[in-house]
């Protein structure tokens, strides 16, 4: 349906390209996983069209992809840039704004598509990540104003970067769950067939079990305060007898 090629676009864009990059390599992950997106994201069209802005902005994403493929070749071969400065400034805004509007199109989009399939915990889902990148922008704007006091910049610096962590997880568990729960009319009795990517049957099978693991904990839990309640109750119903025949006596 197309989240198999979203999901492993969006790991290589936002999580292979972090480790490529402190190889030099940052902006080839940045355009093949501009590529794997905009596959995936073509697909999903098909479905539903609100991933189309979603779609749209995978071109400014290879298009970064491409400036830092020019940054990366002259660091590679010794080429004078003259431009490097300014250029890097240009290509930080940039990415952040591209990065914000992405993942608001995705995540409005998936949570436009779980409600039409009536998946109602999928789209609070796309609700709390959405939250939580706003919190990131809003934070990546503080950390770059020039009123911030040095004092203050590293804690705002240390919560941008937890939010952007979380966010990340969070946003690689929901593609999963979509990848897995929602499907095309007329597959639904079809069986969940494994991924090609050995990575992503791994991680899908992490994430079943520790849900699985949660939901015996949560009925073990509901249980045993069910239990409680009941001796409370039947102890209260015990004295309450011994109570009226005291009275009587």
């Amino acid at each position: 349906m197309g989240f198999g090629y979203l999901l492993l676009g969006y790991v290589v864009t936002y999580v292979i390209s972090i480790t490529a990059g402190s190889m030099g390599a940052g902006s080839l992950a940045l355009l093949i996983g501009a590529a794997l997106m905009f596959w995936g994201l073509r697909e999903l069209c098909n479905f539903n069209t609100s991933f189309l802005p979603a779609k749209w902005l995978t071109f400014a994403i290879f298009a970064l992809g491409l400036c830092r493929l020019w940054q990366d070749a002259a660091n590679w071969f010794l080429w004078q840039n003259p431009i490097a400065g300014v250029m890097t400034g240009v290509i930080t805004w940039v990415s952040f704004a591209a990065t914000l509007l992405f993942h608001l199109a995705v995540l409005y989009a998936i949570r436009v598509l779980a409600l039409e399939v009536e998946l109602k915990k999928i789209a609070s889902h796309a609700t709390y990540n959405t939250v939580g990148v706003g919190i990131w922008g809003a934070l990546f704007l503080l950390c770059n104003m020039p009123a911030i006091g040095e004092a203050v910049l590293p804690y705002l610096n240390f919560s941008m970067g937890l939010f952007n962590l979380t966010y990340l997880i969070s946003d690689i568990a929901l593609l999963l769950r979509c990848a897995k729960n929602i499907c095309a009319e007329g597959d639904e009795e079809v069986a969940p067939k494994p991924s090609r990517f050995a990575w992503v049957n791994r991680m899908s099978d992490s994430y079943n079990q520790t849900m699985d693991k949660l939901k015996k904990n949560s009925r073990a839990d509901g249980d045993a305060f069910m239990r409680q309640r009941m001796e409370k109750k039947q102890q209260k119903n015990n004295n309450s007898q011994q109570h009226k025949k005291k009275k009587k006596k």
